[in-house]
């Protein structure tokens, strides 16, 4: 199985540990992100700056001497929460910067996690499948930018949760996992694969919270298929330790 924490920010976010803690002087590098990746155990990251691609092509080239794979994306601030995007290696960052464009972010509000675009969380969805992505709700249980947890109106957070576009929801309460897996949540009778993610903003919080995935290949369609298999190919911590204690 590969270990993958699919939410990490740089210092391209504009909330990095860099930018909200001057005083301690960090000048964290993209080889710090990634040695501390490696450090973890960790096979694959996602960089997912908000409402930004400028961090993800240094990490690339940083971890081209670690062999850790990296997925670019994006964390897009949205009306309704925040949703993370999600591409296959390679994808060129030029395309991703036109889905920034298309979702009217312009260049002072990239990197800033409070600029939204005026488009619903659930048309995003659909923008990011159009652009060749993956929709994963973000920490969809935590106030005030999970969209469950939302002030929205009930109505339009059930809208949001029926998308034929959204692929997974970044839980951080984990053991609400097996009611949205099996579409138990009240209201919310849709089932959906579950990851949860660092959500990291500093090199100490990279990997703190990650899956197991269990994939043929770390690819775009590699977590395809782990999202529409997830009741047998994503697994949290906890669950890997208890098997492993009862071996």
């Amino acid at each position: 199985m590969k270990k993958i924490d699919l939410h990490i920010h740089t210092p391209v976010s504009s909330c990095y540990e860099d930018h909200v803690v001057p005083e301690a002087r960090l000048r964290t590098s993209p080889e710090d992100i990634v040695v501390a990746a490696v450090n973890c155990g960790l096979d694959a990251i996602a960089i997912t700056d908000h409402n930004s691609v400028e961090g993800i092509e240094p990490i690339i080239k940083a971890a081209m001497i670690n062999g850790l794979f990296v997925f670019p994306g994006i964390e897009l601030s949205t009306r309704g929460g925040h949703t993370l995007a999600i591409f296959d290696e390679g994808t060129p960052i030029e395309k991703m910067r036109c889905l920034l464009d298309t979702l009217g972010f312009e260049g002072e509000q990239r990197g800033q996690g409070f600029a939204e675009t005026s488009f619903w969380i659930d048309e995003v969805f659909q923008r990011i499948v159009e652009f060749g992505g993956l929709a994963v709700a973000a920490h969809v249980d935590r106030k005030p930018k999970g969209f469950i947890a939302s002030d929205e109106n009930p109505r339009d957070k059930m809208r949001i949760h029926s998308s034929d576009y959204l692929s997974a929801l970044e839980v951080t309460i984990e053991r609400d996992k097996a009611l949205w897996n099996l579409g138990l949540m009240p209201h919310y009778p849709k089932r959906y694969a579950c990851i949860q993610g660092s959500d990291a903003h500093g090199v100490g919080e990279v990997g703190r919270r990650f899956i197991y995935v269990d994939v043929p290949s770390l690819s775009l369609d590699g977590l395809r298929l782990a999202f529409r298999e997830y009741g047998r190919r994503i697994f949290f911590p906890s669950s890997v330790e208890a098997s492993t204690e009862r071996e």
